[in-house]
């Protein structure tokens, strides 16, 4: 074999050398749309550009600094450019920034509109299309994203069935309904008390004579949730790829705040004694339940309620039903503790339907489903069930069955599975950033002819028209909320909530984050009201300036390298001191202590009280 001349190696060599690797990855191209203004040079270029005139285009990233491709006219002054190596946002975005042309928009690609292959989503599940008023359009969410299988959810209720349509999806759960044979209104009805079968036994319940079947509740609300999709058979759920932790708290007649709170720790992640640790943690908890209306949010809930948001687990609720048509406006618990996202019931036409709770504690309504007190039930939420009632029969879907579904259980997973999606394409989201999300691409209500405005004054029986005092931000709509999931999130470190009059407060927004991918490129900070100043209104941390009594609000923008932005306010009080404390009649030494001691004395008595509500705590028989 003749050997190749050491010259002509040492030639190849070179040219592989020049040429570079072999392998390169391929780089990134913007194509963007724009619109010249008719009444500048631009504009006058591409309307001659038939004529051979040197190329808008051009000329645009001569302005721009940029160098431009001009492609094809979409209109005599609009037309599609290109740029190599970078994204068609950012360069849509310097374009706008820079004021040079009427508009620049990203040249995306569509597809067509993903309706899943299950046969009763066209059917029957009209609350996930865009025909109703009230839908969620989830389709064109869906075009965005399907969901993560990283993002488990947790649905807290009557157990789950290993239903077809659910198999796939479930996870290991727990069962926190502990038998209560001795009296009480809640019993298991699966023999024993908690153990790792979080399977729903029935609910099956007779009380003065009146028997009530199985509901099958969970199994209902897993359905809407996250039905296995694409599978060619059933429904469609909303979070397709998100697995679901079924976690028992309800049994026969309701269940415990006791063994509620436990399941949504165990769900997040935390210890519950008895329960060992859950190897899959929620990233959302789907309650589907409630107590009595008027209620307030009582302190084991929002303790607990407090715990999981605080390692970054939104809690979603329902508003809670009625059925006498006698409504008040309240929220029910746990909807209406601090911090969780509470979901409303809405009619397919877009108002609120008429056995929703509402209120100021509501976040946002949801399809809820249509029965009227005639009997007629014209838009129901369908979803998997069982023919069973009182222990498990066969797996069905309700649209099979004469019963119907119906009520704010049905719209709650509905705002868990788009949480789900915003989570998928955002990880870092936080359950305050969720809810704000989730308000901020909210759809405006639907008001009816005839039909009466909801009103917090005076009971209102029956459908009402909302407004966002009596019934949260909007329509949930899902395809602007997994738009919002990219924004950047504006956070700003702790700061204390009052302050001395002339006190300079450092503000950090270091803690802000963009999505993975892109970077934070600007911080803006604003203050309303008085006469404080911030120092370095441009920068990630400033200064604030509180010279007088009064409140200040500041406002945190950042704006990340694609143009996107988001922000976060905070509010100081700047404040004097309380006075001195008088001593009492007769008492001897010591005089006043001041404001410190008495924050000091305030923070004892808070601790001894902690101490002493533990105590009782643990005092208490076990049931």
């Amino acid at each position: 074999m003749t050997r190749p001349p050491v010259r002509l190696l040492f030639r190849l060599l070179s040219v592989a050398l020049l040429l570079g690797p072999v392998v390169t990855q391929a780089q990134e191209v913007a194509r963007v749309i724009v619109k010249y203004r008719s009444n500048d040079s631009l504009g006058a270029a591409a309307q001659a550009q038939a004529m051979g005139a040197m190329s808008a285009a051009t000329q645009l990233g001569g302005r721009s600094g940029v160098a431009l491709h001009g492609k094809r006219f979409v209109g005599p002054t609009t037309q599609v450019v290109s740029a190599d190596g970078m994204s068609s946002q950012a360069l849509a975005d310097r374009l706008m920034r820079q004021g040079l042309v009427e508009y620049a928009v990203p040249d995306e690609k569509m597809w067509a509109m993903a309706a899943p292959n299950d046969p009763k989503y066209a059917a029957v599940q009209w609350y996930l299309q865009s025909t109703e008023a009230s839908a969620i359009h989830a389709e064109t969410a869906w075009n965005v994203t399907t969901g993560s299988s990283l993002v488990v959810v947790a649905v807290l209720d009557t157990g789950v069935l290993n239903h077809p349509d659910l198999a796939a999806k479930l996870r290991p759960g727990w069962d926190f309904v502990s038998e209560n044979p001795g009296g009480g209104f809640t019993v298991a009805n699966d023999g024993d008390g908690r153990d790792a079968d979080a399977s729903d036994p029935g609910d099956w319940t007779t009380v003065n004579g009146v028997f009530r079947s199985s509901s099958w509740h969970g199994t209902r609300v897993s359905g809407v949730l996250a039905a296995s999709t694409n599978n060619g058979t059933g429904i469609a759920g909303v979070a397709q790829l998100s697995p679901i932790l079924p976690v028992r708290v309800l049994g026969s007649g309701g269940g415990y705040v006791s063994d509620i709170v436990a399941g949504m720790r165990w769900a997040a992640g935390l210890s519950v004694p008895g329960a060992p640790t859950n190897a899959n943690p929620a990233r959302i908890i789907n309650m589907s339940l409630g107590g009595l209306a008027g209620q307030a949010c009582n302190p084991v809930y929002q303790e607990a309620v407090n715990e999981v948001l605080a390692i970054g687990v939104t809690v979603v609720a329902a508003a809670g039903n009625v059925s006498d048509g006698n409504l008040p406006g309240a929220v029910t618990q746990p909807a209406n503790c601090t911090g969780v996202i509470a979901v409303g019931g809405a009619r397919n036409a877009g108002n609120k339907a008429g056995y929703s709770f509402f209120g100021p504690a509501l976040t946002l309504l949801a399809p809820s489903g249509n029965c009227g007190s005639s009997g007629g039930c014209t838009h129901p939420i369908h979803s998997t069930t069982n023919t069973g009632t009182t222990v498990p029969g066969t797996d069905a879907y309700s649209d099979d069955l004469t019963s119907t579904v119906y009520g704010t259980s049905f719209a709650t997973p509905l705002v868990s599975g788009v949480a789900a999606l915003m989570l998928a394409r955002n990880t870092d989201l936080l359950p305050d950033e969720i809810a704000d999300r989730l308000k901020r691409s909210s759809r405006a209500f639907v008001a009816e002819g005839a039909t009466p405005t909801c009103s917090l004054a005076t009971p209102t029986p029956g459908p009402c028209n909302c407004t966002t005092d009596t019934c949260g931000a909007g329509l949930l709509y899902a395809p602007q909320a997994v738009v919002l999931a990219l924004e950047p999130m504006a956070r700003i470190a702790s700061v204390p909530s009052t302050v001395l009059p002339g006190t300079v407060l450092l503000l950090d927004g270091t803690p802000s984050r963009a999505i993975s991918g892109a970077s934070l490129v600007s911080y803006t900070w604003s203050l309303a009201g008085l006469n404080g100043s911030l120092t370095s209104p441009a920068l990630s941390t400033t200064n604030l300036s509180l010279p007088v009594l009064g409140t200040y609000t500041v406002t945190l923008t950042v704006t990340d390298n694609h143009g996107r932005s988001n922000q976060r306010q905070v509010s100081i009080q700047a404040a004097n001191p309380p006075p001195p404390a008088t001593p009492a009649a007769g008492g001897g030494g010591g005089g006043a202590f001041g404001w410190i001691g008495l924050a000091g004395l305030l923070a004892a008595a808070y601790a001894a009280r902690r101490s002493s509500r533990s105590a009782t705590a643990q005092a208490l028989p076990p049931r």
